[in-house]
């Protein structure tokens, strides 16, 4: 094996200096910016706008996109460090705020032109404006090509028919990126803008976890939009296309998971030194020392798998569909699993609504459902297997 090998593989089981470095910083600004609007945040159901232009200042929502935009070309890599660690503190505030950087821009920065990188993706860059990303439909979820809203020239421009559902930051974005049926088989993509006439939020959703990041229900009523509006080539996307960026979505999705893991873990922990039962710290105890044991190992199982999910991604052109989905199965059912042991040591004080692992108890369930449930991980993992 030669050095550049070695190198090259160590990435795999280890992050470079300079992404350690970062983690630092993301996590300062977790701390700092954003563990005191945490309680607020959750009890309203509403999003801490503000986050977005201290994101913004920090070059925190452009880390996958190019330094022309505002962006800082760092990769999928920091941009999952950073996940991680907002997640730590708070998963709903970290999936607004991720959104911006990848989803709600991520189609946007690849297919655009010049000039609708200027109008849309550097202001987002800046968290001078939010953006929400519009694929999920009331009958239409992991059957993306079952999407009902349409897209249809009239005179000079176009006419957009539909309703989007589980759109996340939808009741505060101010643009929208809109998947539509154009045809049998192929896809458009337009902005949409808050103000445009015949748009509308009809509702935000009340969810169980999460509840910091704003989710709702859109409607579009023969809304009129120019070419200029159009993302997608004139003669549509292929479904390919429009996944890519969902798929690469599944490495944020898991290291949002590995944050929630770890902050359940570190939590339950320090609860097991403190916490005396019959004389000693309940840690001591066999059965609750080994949940501590196995947690450990899965977490770590799952770290490497999420890791060299985002390697592969930044080091190759073509989308490691397998090792995104490896990712996002493993270590969003290693949270959920983590997440329920440490509730257990917490016992009747995990129950009460003032725990913070009875937030992380319901905060967890999102990442077995978001970006392909796991029943999808499990369909396209089986069929890689050749079944």
């Amino acid at each position: 094996m030669t050095t550049s090998d070695t190198l090259s593989t160590a990435h795999l089981f280890a992050l470079p200096p300079e992404i350690e470095e970062f983690r630092a910083s993301a996590r300062a600004f977790a701390e700092r910016d954003v563990a005191p609007l945490v309680e607020e945040a959750e009890h309203t159901g509403t999003f801490p706008l503000s986050l977005f232009r201290r994101a913004g200042d920090q070059g925190l929502l452009g880390l996958q996109f190019d330094m022309e935009w505002g962006g800082s070309e760092a990769g999928l890599l920091a941009d999952m460090v950073f996940r991680e660690e907002v997640s730590r503190v708070c998963a709903g505030i970290a999936a607004g705020l991720g959104i911006q950087g990848q989803i709600g821009t991520a189609y946007l920065a690849r297919y655009g032109s010049d000039e609708q990188k200027a109008r849309w993706l550097r202001p987002a860059i800046a968290g001078e404006l939010i953006t929400a990303w519009g694929l999920t439909e009331p009958d239409a979820g992991s059957d993306v090509r079952s999407i009902r809203t349409t897209v249809r020239p009239d005179g000079d421009g176009f006419v957009l028919n539909g309703r989007k559902t589980f759109i996340t930051n939808g009741p505060i974005a101010g643009v929208v990126g809109v998947v539509a049926k154009q045809g049998e088989d192929r896809f458009a993509v337009f902005m949409v803008e808050a103000s445009d006439p015949g748009y509308s939020v009809e509702r935000t959703l009340n969810k169980l976890g999460c509840r910091s990041s704003q989710v709702g229900e859109l409607v579009f009523d023969n809304v009129r939009l120019d070419e200029s509006r159009r993302i997608s080539p004139p003669e549509g996307s292929t479904i390919d296309a429009i996944l890519d960026v969902l798929i690469r979505g599944r490495v944020l999705i898991a290291a949002a998971a590995l944050g929630v893991a770890g902050a359940a873990f570190d939590l339950g922990l320090q609860y097991a030194k403190d916490r005396r039962a019959f004389g000693k710290p309940i840690g001591k105890f066999q059965e609750i020392s080994m949940k501590f044991a196995e947690a450990d190992a899965r977490i770590a199982a799952a770290r490497l798998l999420t890791y060299r999910a985002a390697v592969l991604c930044d080091s190759t052109d073509s989308v490691p569909i397998r090792e995104c989905a490896q990712a996002k199965l493993i270590a969003s059912e290693t949270a959920l699993w983590v997440v329920d042991q440490m509730m257990r040591v917490f016992g009747g004080m995990g129950f009460m609504a003032e725990s913070t692992i009875e937030r992380l108890y319901r905060d967890v369930r999102y990442f077995q459902i978001v970006e392909g449930t796991t029943e999808i991980q499990h369909r396209i993992l089986a069929k890689a297997v050749g079944l």
